[in-house]
């Protein structure tokens, strides 16, 4: 018999629940603090009410909530033989819909957590390569920087004031020099972590494919080689809506990760003009009949399908080279 956990996390404190296989246990404990102290007591609980002698594994579920889960996770990994999955919220969103819940609190939302994990017994997240996790917190903070220097510069456009202008051209200055650190930092991580350095030189061998653009896609993939889970995983998929007679037009999901969409999005313009597998893959689309947006989606996906062939087959990236991953 499989145990269950359900973790409704908090940035100071998070409520748990406990519902078993059969639904023979059913527990939920008091509120325990966001650190390491509340993490132990959560085990010595789990442990106390759980029959050793029946339990087949133990899992834990927890949404993604923005990094406020990471520490549990990761003390989860070291101190515990605990399975654990981090969640994406829409999804235990659409199972409490599924269920009627119209009530909202940290005791039912741990409990539908719970209850999610029971009915879909859902694979663990698998342990990022070394060296990832750092590489995501740098490549993220550049983009948050990046983001701060391009709204200063388009606020300057509207300020006639002189000496506020000069105020602002002091931060944009300030913002070059952060993020000038940032990606030598970044270089500097890439030689302490020789795969992903090798991994790396294989996406910047790909055309239209920079630096940045590859740290970002080592950083924010999910691990599988499969492209069209790559795909899903980004957004990128197209979204059909038909219903009897009524065929709407397909659109983007978007459901995904954000940043690799927005990572490939330059990437591809540039691929568009000078790479030559999506050149004229765009011409083809584009002879079609197809929205210049569309095609460029549809080229997205292409690129990301590359880059995944890349990764799986361990070479650099030539265009003439038949493999199943670079297929569309």
């Amino acid at each position: 018999m499989n145990i269950y956990i359900g973790i409704d996390m908090a940035k100071y404190d998070f409520m748990c629940a406990v519902e078993s296989e059969d639904k023979s246990i059913q527990f939920v404990h008091p509120k325990l603090a966001n650190t390491t102290r509340g993490f132990d007591k959560l085990k010595q609980w789990i442990t106390k009410i759980v029959p050793k002698q029946k339990v087949g594994s133990i899992h834990i579920g927890v949404e993604s909530t923005g990094g406020y889960e990471t520490p549990l996770v990761e003390w989860v990994r070291i101190h515990t033989d605990f399975l654990i999955t981090v969640i994406n919220p829409s999804q235990v969103k659409y199972f409490g819909k599924t269920k009627l819940i119209r009530t909202k609190t940290d005791k039912v939302d741990a409990r539908l957590i719970a209850c999610y994990m029971a009915t879909y017994n859902p694979e663990p997240t698998p342990v990022p390569p070394r060296g990832v996790k750092g590489l995501k917190s740098l490549t993220r903070h550049l983009e948050h920087l990046k983001s701060k220097r391009a709204s200063e510069k388009t606020y300057i456009q509207n300020v006639q004031n002189s000496q506020i202008k000069t105020m602002i051209k002091q931060t944009i200055r300030s913002y070059d020099r952060q993020i000038e650190k940032v990606e030598q930092h970044i270089n500097e991580h890439f030689d302490k972590y020789p795969d992903l350095k090798s991994n790396r030189n294989l996406l910047i061998s790909i055309t239209s494919i920079g630096s940045v653009t590859a740290a970002t896609m080592l950083s924010e993939l999910n691990g599988s080689l499969i492209p069209k889970q790559q795909v899903a995983h980004a957004g990128l998929a197209p979204r059909e809506r038909q219903s009897g007679q009524y065929k709407g037009k397909a659109k983007l999901c978007k459901a995904g990760n954000r940043r690799i969409r927005t990572a490939l999005y330059l990437p591809t313009l540039s691929a568009i003009q000078h790479n030559p597998i999506i050149a004229p893959f765009y011409k083809k689309l584009i002879s079609r009949g197809k929205l210049k947006m569309v095609a460029v989606c549809a080229c997205m996906r292409k690129l990301l399908h590359i880059i995944v062939g890349v990764l799986k087959n361990q070479i650099p990236f030539d265009p003439n080279f038949n493999d199943l991953s670079l297929a569309s």
